[in-house]
């Protein structure tokens, strides 16, 4: 017998009103979500009643239009309920000048699109995320330059949103193509970051030489970043104050920010990563194999390591015999640069380390991911025989290129 809907106890429906906003809110391949969560308001009075509370709490904002409609229509007390935004940042701005009209006056940049007012109003915003704005000009573009044409207009990416300080977020994060120009905390607080996922072009703000602390910082993720500013400088330096417990890294973009071992040093050896339980490193290439064994000697809390490794022209150090006890969840990818000798030897030693040190624990992992060439394992039925061996141990085991997957998740 079907049991309606409005049939099940409220507890059960509050539950699936969380679940279905959750599901609305996932981000996939860096493109932002709707408001297709808010459909389930016109279902009736009493779905109304019920998940409003839950359901209005998160907005997205694709383009002006929208914010326009949403700023004339839109009761103040609906924005002042909204804990997570997704917004499309136009990113120009009127740069301050002394035009004719100002005389001596000094202003203040003044953003192109009205983002910046429906922020403001959002009094209760805890969570943003900000997305590539991929919609054309704003509608209102000649009159609002008619009304500052004595200023030149620019790009000021946070400034766009916040021309003044942002609110206290707990997260932050910045889904963007790589050419996306940001300065870093010109106007968003980091103090009370819990959560920062940085990716695009990033620069330090104008006047500012030193980076902020964060020092409520627990999770952090690189993605696709380009620019120079972290390149020469160890992550504890560029986070002050972090203690993070997740850490992940992903290249993004083929000139994009590659870490390297003065980063990963910095993360195993100072308190930024003492208490770390997630590590991915994703599309690799300048990390040493002796640097990564020191890593993992170091974070023996370790619960979850994801590493897409792109080899050059050493595998000297087996880090799969560094892996801590308490790890649960491991995944590795192991390519050689396409210019470089392939290091059949060091790589087969690779294997059997899998094989002894994670596949035969005495305490199985719950989850290993595992992609070698497809000669490896063949050799002597490796394939066959791991298969066999984690349908044994009651494990999962994933054989084959799983990078690509996981990018798409970040």
């Amino acid at each position: 017998m079907m049991i309606g809907f409005l049939a099940l106890p409220v507890e059960l429906r509050l539950h699936i009103y969380e679940h279905v906003l959750a599901e609305c809110q996932t981000v996939r391949r860096r493109t932002q979500p709707s408001n297709a969560h808010l459909r389930l308001l016109h279902t009736c009075k009493q779905i109304e009643r019920e998940a409003g509370p839950i359901l209005k709490r998160y907005i997205s904002l694709l383009h002006e239009h929208q914010i326009q409609t949403l700023l004339l229509r839109g009761h103040h007390s609906v924005l002042a309920r909204v804990e997570w935004a997704d917004v499309a940042n136009d990113g120009r701005v009127f740069h301050k000048g002394h035009g004719p009209e100002e005389g001596t006056r000094k202003e203040e940049d003044v953003p192109l699109s009205s983002l910046h007012v429906a922020l403001a109003r959002m009094t209760s915003l805890k969570r943003l995320r900000v997305f590539q704005c991929r919609q054309g000009l704003p509608i209102n573009l000649q009159n609002t330059i008619a009304l500052h044409r004595s200023r030149r207009l620019g790009l000021r990416f946070e400034r766009a949103m916040f021309p003044k300080h942002s609110p206290a977020l707990s997260m932050y994060a910045l889904h963007l193509s790589p050419e996306t120009r940001v300065e870093l905390f010109d106007t968003v607080l980091p103090h009370a970051l819990v959560d920062l996922r940085l990716s695009g072009d990033m620069v330090a703000p104008p006047g500012k030489s030193t980076f902020m602390p964060v020092p409520a910082l627990r999770h952090l993720t690189l993605h696709g970043i380009t620019g120079n500013l972290f390149d020469r400088r160890p992550l504890d330096e560029c986070f002050p104050g972090a203690r993070l417990d997740s850490f992940t890294y992903a290249l993004g973009d083929r000139l994009g920010f590659e870490i390297r071992n003065l980063h990963l040093e910095s993360l195993a050896t100072t308190a930024l990563g003492a208490r770390l339980t997630r590590l991915v490193l994703l599309g690799c290439s300048r990390l040493s194999s002796s640097t990564i064994t020191r890593c993992l000697e170091n974070l023996r809390g370790l619960e979850y390591f994801a590493l897409h490794l792109v080899t050059v022209d050493e595998l000297r150090s087996n880090f799969v015999l560094a892996l801590p006890p308490s790890l649960s969840v491991f995944k590795l990818q192991v390519i050689n640069a396409w210019y470089a000798i392939p290091l059949w030897d060091e790589e087969r030693g690779f294997c059997t380390a899998v094989e002894e040190e994670v596949l035969l624990r005495a305490t199985p992992l719950r989850h290993v991911c595992i992609c070698f060439r497809t000669q490896l394992m063949a050799e002597d039925g490796r394939h066959q025989r791991w298969a066999s061996i984690a349908a044994e141990r009651g494990f999962k085991l994933d054989i084959g290129p799983w990078e690509s997957q996981m990018v798409d998740e970040i």
